[in-house]
């Protein structure tokens, strides 16, 4: 969990404090205070000064906060999120059985460089009230071939073994994610048994036993939603022809992985004759796209509703959801063949909570005005 927000929502669905790692960089005073009084089980830490600040929570807490510490590793997989930053291919596919390439990279805002972690660990490990018990590496990003992620794991192994070696308290590895889901119909899933197996292989072979996690937030709820909106108009400029949606890049923002919203289906209609169209949104913005060239049937109208399939991750709640004050999306859930609204659609009403309006007169009648008008 990367914020009070999320935390809050895990343990609301159920989860308890001591089951829960807070990671993500910036975190403010009120967000470790908040995470420490909670008993939260393991605090990522980015750097030697939130170290510090976090020993400091702690001790006016009044408690000894059990933390990893987290390593930008100076080489990582060429599918590594960040080292495919500047093109489209991050968080999408990678070729099966591509060769396995650990590649050095640039600097990152995430964790303590490798290179520094020893010596910045010399001063963790001697404030009084955190306690050191592993590192973790957060680099890689739906990856679809296991061996690639295998390679990333056993180059996190070597950082931990190094620093057990010098004589750290290194108990704890957290992998971080990495374990893709196909966003087509045509790549092969994660192979989970391979990569297990060749998982435990290395565990067993390994000098130092250490207890593995692994963040699997994609790999688990991206194949559980879809997402849905209708066509509200049909253009063409200059030959290229524009679906506009009753939706946008404010409801679902997947800049780096446009691709992945070529996965989807006209509701209703058959794929035998098919044209490439370009979906867009209803933002005043050339920012709203959300995939170019995708097949979809001739004889679409609009009133169609289009679906995009596997947003189960990196949905709403990752999307410009304020541009332009359009109403937030309802969302439901399908169970057990019921369908349930779990999210009442937007009102305008929402874009004012908490704001104050001194200097316009006749307030109550401007925060009245409805949309019916």
């Amino acid at each position: 969990m990367s914020s009070i927000g999320e935390l809050v929502a895990s343990i609301k669905s159920g989860f308890r404090p001591d089951q829960i790692i807070f990671t993500g960089p910036g975190k403010t005073q009120k967000e470790l205070s908040f995470a420490v009084k909670q008993e939260i089980s393991l605090i990522v830490v980015e750097s030697v000064n939130e170290a510090r600040r976090l020993n400091t929570v702690a001790e006016q807490t009044g408690i000894t906060q059990n933390i990893l510490v987290r390593v930008n590793p100076l080489y990582r997989t060429s599918y590594s999120c960040e080292v495919q930053q500047g093109g489209n291919n991050c968080n999408i596919e990678t070729e099966p059985n591509a060769p396995v390439q650990l590649i050095s990279t640039n600097a990152s805002k995430f964790g303590i460089d490798e290179q520094n972690v020893s010596e910045a660990l010399k001063e963790i490990v001697s404030l009084p009230h955190i306690n050191l018990k592993g590192i973790h590496i957060f680099t890689e990003s739906n990856v679809l071939d296991y061996q690639q992620l295998v390679a990333s794991c056993q180059n996190t192994i070597n950082i931990a073994n190094k620093l057990k070696s010098q004589g750290y308290p290194i108990s704890i590895v957290d992998f971080g994610g990495g374990m893709g889901v196909p966003y087509n119909n045509v790549d092969l899933a994660f192979d989970i048994q391979a990569f297990g197996q060749q998982m435990q292989s290395i565990s067993e072979q390994n000098p130092y036993q250490y207890q593995y996690i692994f963040e699997l937030g994609r790999y688990l709820v991206c194949e559980s939603g879809s997402y849905v909106a209708e066509i509200v108009d049909i253009k063409t400029s200059q030959g290229k022809k524009f679906f506009i949606l009753d939706g946008g890049v404010h409801h679902l923002l997947r800049t780096s992985m446009k691709r992945a919203n070529k996965f989807m289906d006209v509701i209703g209609k058959e794929k035998q004759n098919t044209e490439k169209v370009t979906l867009a949104g209803k933002l005043p913005t050339p920012l709203d796209v959300m995939v170019e060239d995708v097949e979809v049937p001739t004889n679409t109208e609009i009133g169609d509703r289009i679906v995009i399939y596997n947003c189960g991750a990196y949905g709403f709640n990752h999307s410009v959801t304020n541009f332009a004050l359009h109403n937030y999306p309802a969302e439901v859930a399908y169970s057990d063949g019921e369908i349930d609204i779990i999210r009442e659609p937007g009102k305008i009403e929402d874009f004012f909570l908490n704001q104050q309006f001194p200097s316009v007169k006749n307030l109550e009648k401007v925060l009245a005005l409805s949309v019916d008008t």
